[in-house]
């Protein structure tokens, strides 16, 4: 088994409730058994992260909101080795049984003949070029709703005892598998308020709302010390407590090391057993995290038929894993001459073709996803406004024709470099901008993505638009603010 070792750009310096310690006494401590077997496991902090979802237009999107949970910088070391070990166990199984090219997320995947490993692009490359290949076909397109939050413990430690080759896990694994499953948490904003950071302020506008009072690169990378921690977290002295406990049988964190490694591990029997209906037929099964796409040659009822014993299939596996009806959608293709026709059988989704992985496919090309670009869009609009108000300032004396000239497009353009799916990438990926992600997928598609560069040149149109619009505006507000009485600040003492 290959040696284990942290990176200088694995250590974590994000404010936490542990001190910063070096690679060498993160690693000696993180792979010492004796040690890790005694360890006593700090609260993850947790904040949530909400979006609107995509939506039609005249629609409103759903709001939806994901919990995010971080360890401590040793916790996390140590689940970093844990996984480890058992990544190397689940490499071997998941290749010795031929699910190694379905499996895609969380796992480097080499570009064949090629650098580097596969990210999103590339796997939305293969399940498209797959459909071109079986030309009459079915997609079946699956999310497993609340997935890291419905993980049953038995089975998580039932696969992980099957990983060791044992029948109970030593003391050191049951330590972190505990750590994972009977899980404590902090809300984020609550520990910064009982530490001082975060409390009621007044805004320039003279309004008190609460936020936070210390700049985030000022706030201690260790929290608090020992004594503060049991009085101002745990609770001694009087305080209430505000640390809460995963008393369920089921649900891991999402967001520690480890999780990522057991939620691919937890589906292996429901992957081998699709994967085993999907190769008598001659189809292909992929599955990236809670988002699986199964595709298979035949007729609209060879689909339903397939999909229904999926949705079957997944209660097998925890009572509260679910397919919900609403995010299952069966796509039928067609071959005509060298390209598809599509059908989608949902009445609400795929209308414009089938969306995986960040990307869309009609039967003849491939786009960006239109939830990605609309989302782009939103981001843009709501910066475009801030950025026209502040030009609009600085330079009081200017009209609508000389702020054009003067404001700059293409930092509001940079300023949305990044798309969500990036958290989900390799390492190497993940500081891509959007105009590299664009341009490099365009490439990875070859002629099935000439589509993309039209799209990428209609988002800077969009942008020049919306930041014109916001300028026009801005420049009315400014006036009415004159008229009113109100003083501009001189362009000099705005920095111009």
């Amino acid at each position: 088994m290959e040696n284990w070792h942290l990176r200088a750009s694995d250590l974590k310096h994000y404010p936490h409730f542990d001190p910063l310690i070096s690679l060498e006494e993160g690693e000696a401590y993180a792979t010492d058994k004796n040690r890790v077997a005694r360890h006593a496991f700090f609260p993850f902090i947790q904040y949530s992260q909400r979006w609107t979802r995509f939506a039609e237009k005249g629609e409103t999107g759903a709001v939806k909101e994901r919990p995010i949970r971080y360890a401590a910088r040793l916790d996390s070391y140590i689940f970093s080795y844990y996984r480890f070990i058992l990544s190397q166990r689940y490499e071997r199984e998941i290749a010795r049984i031929g699910l190694d090219a379905s499996i895609l997320a969380y796992r480097r995947i080499p570009i064949p003949n090629g650098k580097g490993n596969k990210c999103n692009v590339h796997f939305a490359r293969d399940a498209f070029l797959r459909i071109r290949e079986l030309g009459d076909c079915c997609a079946i397109a699956l999310d497993i709703s609340s997935y890291f939050e419905f993980l049953d413990h038995s089975r998580v430690k039932d696969l992980w005892c099957r990983m060791l080759g044992v029948h109970k896990l030593p003391a050191d694994h049951f330590q972190v598998f505990k750590a994972i499953t009977q899980y404590a948490w902090v809300d984020k904003q609550e520990v910064y308020e009982r530490l001082g950071h975060f409390s009621e302020k007044t805004t320039i506008s003279g309004k008190t709302k609460k936020g936070y009072l210390t700049p985030y690169k000022k706030v201690p990378k260790c929290l608090c010390d020992g004594r503060k921690f049991r009085e101002s977290i745990a609770g001694r002295k009087g305080q209430k407590s505000i640390i809460e406990r995963n008393y369920k049988p089921y649900g891991i964190p999402q967001g520690a090391p480890i999780s990522d490694l057991l939620a691919n591990l937890y589906l292996i029997d429901f992957d081998s057993t699709i994967a085993a209906w999907v190769r008598e037929v001659g189809g292909a099964y992929f599955r990236y995290s809670d988002d699986i796409l199964v595709l298979v040659p035949g007729a609209e009822t060879v689909g339903r038929d397939l999909m229904a014993r999926i949705r079957a299939l997944i209660h097998q596996f925890g009572a509260r894993l679910e397919i919900k009806e609403k995010k299952s959608t069966l796509f039928v293709f067609q071959r005509r001459g060298t390209d598809q026709k599509f059908q989608s059988l949902h009445e609400t989704q795929g209308r414009n073709g089938l969306e995986y992985l960040g990307f869309r496919y009609d039967g003849k090309c491939v786009y960006l996803r239109d939830a990605t670009l609309s989302n782009l869009h939103r981001k843009v609009v709501r910066a475009a406004y801030a950025d026209a108000d502040a030009c609009a300032r600085r330079y009081p004396d200017k009209d609508i024709t000389k702020l054009k000239k003067l404001f700059d497009y293409e930092g509001l353009a940079k300023k949305f470099g990044r798309v969500e799916e990036f958290g989900k990438m390799p390492r190497d990926y993940r500081k891509w901008t959007f105009w590299t992600y664009a341009r490099r997928a365009s490439s990875v598609f070859g002629s099935l993505g000439k589509p993309i560069l039209h799209q990428l040149r209609r988002h800077r149109d969009f942008i020049r638009r919306r930041a014109d619009k916001a300028l026009e505006r801005a420049v009315i507000r400014r006036e009415r603010r004159k008229n009113a009485g109100f003083q501009q600040p001189s362009a000099t003492a705005a920095g111009g």
